[in-house]
């Protein structure tokens, strides 16, 4: 069974990416919801029909809490959460300076964190008796890897933060699950990898190849709509892990 949201308020985080423009266009034209499409910087094409453009930096608590409070002004209550925003960093442990500790943490953790608390406390989720929220991983926060100690570990964290929500929301019928993708073609961690590097995550992987967006982006709607799944971090990354 599918969760029928026709008509219910998302929020996709991170929209103007390619997984989440790839995200917001099923929510918006295949299951006809109301998307609230949130980003630190401009759009640059037009959004689909059914989608609403809101900026938002959420590694600023105060920005999240304003961001939430004007979508269910402007929507309505919120239903579901998609967390796409992130950054990347490949760099060894021993040079990453604390700006690099601030630049991935501020956004990949505590903006993850923020953007949840403020849906629960200003965009009505609590609410709905019906909801869901789902972060985007990593396959490196499940596997680790060479030069990606504060990524692996900023997404790491929101399995741990997923399970516990689950826990705590669960009697409410609020969902939390994280997907993990391994590389995807042109998008997040592989575009901070040189080609030799993403070359050895080809040759790691069972199917010898990387993920395409849109195969993501139909596992994290997929993931995000069922009734049933709830702390879960669910891989998709072809076997690597």
């Amino acid at each position: 069974m599918v969760w029928n949201v026709e008509g219910k308020v998302g929020v996709v985080t991170g929209a103007s990416c390619a997984l989440g423009r790839e995200i917001t266009q099923r929510l918006a034209l295949h299951h006809r919801m109301q998307v609230a499409c949130v980003s630190r910087k401009a759009f640059a094409a037009p959004l689909p029909s059914g989608c609403t453009a809101f900026k938002a930096d959420i590694s600023h608590s105060d920005d999240c809490d304003a961001l939430l409070r004007s979508i269910k002004a402007e929507l309505g209550a919120v239903s579901l959460l998609i967390n796409c925003a992130g950054v990347t960093l490949s760099k060894m442990h021993m040079r990453c300076t604390d700006a690099d500790y601030d630049a991935v943490m501020n956004t990949n953790l505590r903006g993850a964190l923020q953007v949840t608390r403020a849906a629960l406390r200003h965009g009505g989720l609590l609410q709905t008796q019906d909801g869901a929220v789902l972060h985007i991983g990593s396959v490196a926060g499940v596997v680790g890897n060479e030069g990606q100690v504060l990524y692996s570990a900023s997404k790491a964290a929101l399995s741990g933060a997923s399970k516990s929500w689950a826990r705590e929301y669960g009697a409410r019928n609020l969902r939390f699950n994280v997907v993990a993708p391994g590389l995807m073609e042109g998008e997040g961690m592989a575009t901070t990898l040189s080609e030799a590097q993403q070359q050895r995550w080809r040759d790691a992987c069972p199917l010898k190849r990387l993920a395409t967006v849109t195969e993501v982006a139909d596992i994290v709607v997929a993931v995000a709509l069922c009734p049933y799944i709830n702390g879960q971090t669910i891989a998709v990354d072809g076997g690597l892990s």
